[in-house]
Protein backbone atom coordinates (compact mmCIF):
# COMPACT_ATOMS: atom_id res chain seq x y z
CA UNK A 1 0.00 0.00 0.00
CA UNK A 2 1.42 3.06 -0.61
CA UNK A 3 2.32 5.72 2.11
CA UNK A 4 -0.23 8.84 2.30
CA UNK A 5 1.09 12.26 3.17
CA UNK A 6 -1.05 15.01 4.02
CA UNK A 7 0.22 18.11 3.89
CA UNK A 8 -1.78 21.41 4.63
CA UNK A 9 -1.30 25.02 2.52
CA UNK A 10 0.60 27.48 5.40
CA UNK A 11 -3.18 28.95 5.81
CA UNK A 12 -4.57 25.58 6.41
CA UNK A 13 -1.90 24.41 8.85
CA UNK A 14 -2.62 27.72 10.65
CA UNK A 15 -6.15 27.27 10.84
CA UNK A 16 -5.72 24.00 11.98
CA UNK A 17 -3.35 24.81 14.64
CA UNK A 18 -6.02 27.50 15.90
CA UNK A 19 -8.80 24.20 15.36
CA UNK A 20 -6.35 22.62 17.37
CA UNK A 21 -6.17 25.07 20.70
CA UNK A 22 -9.77 26.20 20.35
CA UNK A 23 -11.35 22.86 20.23
CA UNK A 24 -10.88 22.27 24.44
CA UNK A 25 -12.85 25.58 24.70
CA UNK A 26 -15.42 25.87 21.87
CA UNK A 27 -17.88 22.83 20.65
CA UNK A 28 -18.05 24.36 16.94
CA UNK A 29 -14.04 24.47 16.86
CA UNK A 30 -14.35 20.91 18.08
CA UNK A 31 -16.67 19.62 15.69
CA UNK A 32 -14.88 21.20 12.56
CA UNK A 33 -11.72 19.81 13.81
CA UNK A 34 -13.14 16.11 14.38
CA UNK A 35 -14.50 16.46 10.64
CA UNK A 36 -11.19 17.66 9.14
CA UNK A 37 -9.21 14.51 11.06
CA UNK A 38 -12.05 12.10 9.83
CA UNK A 39 -11.70 13.35 6.24
CA UNK A 40 -7.42 13.41 6.25
CA UNK A 41 -8.28 9.61 7.89
CA UNK A 42 -10.00 8.75 4.75
CA UNK A 43 -7.77 10.29 2.30
CA UNK A 44 -4.95 8.41 3.73
CA UNK A 45 -7.10 5.23 3.12
CA UNK A 46 -7.54 6.13 -0.35
CA UNK A 47 -5.69 8.61 -2.05
CA UNK A 48 -8.26 9.13 -4.83
CA UNK A 49 -11.23 9.83 -1.98
CA UNK A 50 -13.28 12.77 -3.26
CA UNK A 51 -14.26 14.14 -6.43
CA UNK A 52 -12.08 15.05 -9.49
CA UNK A 53 -12.05 18.49 -10.71
CA UNK A 54 -11.48 18.28 -14.48
CA UNK A 55 -7.67 20.08 -14.76
CA UNK A 56 -9.11 23.06 -16.90
CA UNK A 57 -11.35 23.68 -14.13
CA UNK A 58 -8.34 23.93 -11.46
CA UNK A 59 -7.64 27.13 -10.60
CA UNK A 60 -4.61 28.90 -11.74
CA UNK A 61 -3.51 30.35 -8.82
CA UNK A 62 -3.24 27.18 -7.23
CA UNK A 63 -1.34 25.22 -10.28
CA UNK A 64 1.29 28.77 -9.97
CA UNK A 65 0.89 28.91 -5.93
CA UNK A 66 0.94 25.00 -5.06
CA UNK A 67 1.88 23.00 -8.33
CA UNK A 68 -0.95 21.25 -8.06
CA UNK A 69 -1.41 18.86 -11.12
CA UNK A 70 -4.60 17.24 -9.99
CA UNK A 71 -7.49 18.46 -7.59
CA UNK A 72 -10.53 16.14 -5.50
CA UNK A 73 -12.87 18.08 -3.64
CA UNK A 74 -13.57 16.33 -0.49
Amino acid sequence: MKKVRIKFSPEAEQVYKYLNEQAKFSKIERSILNAVNKKTELIKANFHYGNPIAENLIPAEYKIKYGVTNLFRV
